[in-house]
């Protein structure tokens, strides 16, 4: 099936990388058709419950449809008007324009003559609440006009694809798991939407042990919980320690084990399968008196040896770190990398690494 993909455009290149790694992980095979500014679109080798299941676990992306047909602006109408809607839809929907960039285009009068249209051809009802099916038609492949003041707007678009909506984003999830709504609440926490992100990056499977040895208040941990793993855990600062526990057993997790520890003295039975964290930099955090490169470079020779050949790291580090320098005499590969602006004076860098 063909799908589109609408990604965040938070970031430039997090939300494609999270997306394709998860169609790894659930082991979707899958081919780039066409991509657009915040759009993927693929063919895949799923069906609609495998989509769902790819869309319900990711960070950056906001929806998944399946791709019905492609049109134009021009011949939007004469394009639905030859689709065969009773093998589409079977019960109420709706119709929804989605603009990509917000370009200048009819979105009410678009939705309510091709909603009239469907309705009439398939006999189905119109439903705005809780619809069936909802039919979204995304004008994309934008035209861009700039002004003298290099202002650039969307003055129009090439390209529409008609699609029926398969899953999208739990806005909830984010909203309700935000760090602060937590029993234990440290500042500087990261989002939800980030940790959910790190833990796909790291290629995290259902049933997989997952380890974040600087754990801090448990927020990857808790994303990587969500995705049904068992959980491991460590920090060097006891609050932190007592308050990852706390936050874990809130979030009803039960299959969990956090240590009071320092990560280079961590030593497991059992290799974990993955590992995601956010170490610690910068005079908010306790470094234990070390610098933080150094710190860096003795925490993933020791992860190394805790972690299976083959698995992946998912870390964030400042833009100042140079982590090519870091992994030098370690068993483990960068495979890619992302920055994220925080403010004028740090970037943070995500890395993906695995253990050759």
């Amino acid at each position: 099936m063909e799908i589109t993909v609408i990604l965040s455009q938070e970031n430039e290149t997090l939300p494609k990388a999270e997306l394709l790694a998860r169609l790894e992980i659930l082991g979707i095979n899958y081919n780039i058709l066409e991509e657009y500014p915040g759009i993927i679109q693929l063919e895949v080798d799923a069906v609609q419950e495998d989509i769902v299941d790819l869309g319900s676990h990711l960070g950056y992306t906001h929806e998944i449809l399946e791709t019905i047909s492609k049109s134009t602006p021009d011949n939007l109408r004469s394009d639905v008007e030859e689709i065969n809607w009773d093998d589409i839809i079977s019960g109420s929907f709706k119709v929804r324009v989605k603009r990509m960039g917000n370009g200048d285009v009819d979105k009410d009068g678009i939705e309510y003559h091709i909603g009239g249209y469907i309705k009439e051809s398939s006999h189905v009802k119109v439903l705005l609440d809780n619809p069936e099916y909802t039919i979204k038609l995304v004008f994309t492949d934008p035209v861009i006009e700039t002004n003298e003041y290099n202002e650039s707007r969307v003055v129009g678009y090439n390209q529409v694809f008609i699609t029926n909506l398969v899953v999208e984003q739990d806005k909830k999830h984010f909203f309700d798991n935000k760090p602060h709504k937590r029993p234990y609440f440290h500042p500087g926490s990261m989002s939800p939407k980030l940790a959910l992100c790190m833990a796909n990056l790291a290629r995290v499977h259902r049933g997989d042990v997952v380890l974040d040895p600087f754990c801090g208040t448990g927020g990857i941990l808790i994303e990587a919980g969500h995705l049904g793993t068992k959980l491991i855990g460590s920090d060097i600062e006891k609050q932190m320690y007592e308050g990852t526990k706390l936050n874990l057993a809130h979030e009803g997790f039960e299959d969990f084990n956090i240590m009071w520890e320092d990560v280079r003295k961590i030593h497991l039975d059992t290799p974990v399968d993955a590992v995601a964290m956010d170490p610690p930099y910068g005079i908010s955090t306790t470094l234990g008196g070390d610098d933080t490169c150094q710190l860096y470079h003795e925490a993933l020779i020791n992860i190394a040896d805790n972690i299976k050949d083959d698995g992946f790291i998912c870390m964030a580090s400042p833009h100042y770190i140079d982590l090519s320098e870091v992994v030098e005499d370690t068993p483990l590969v960068i495979e890619q990398q992302h920055g994220i602006r925080m403010h004028k004076s740090l970037t943070r860098i995500i890395t993906v690494l695995y253990k050759k």
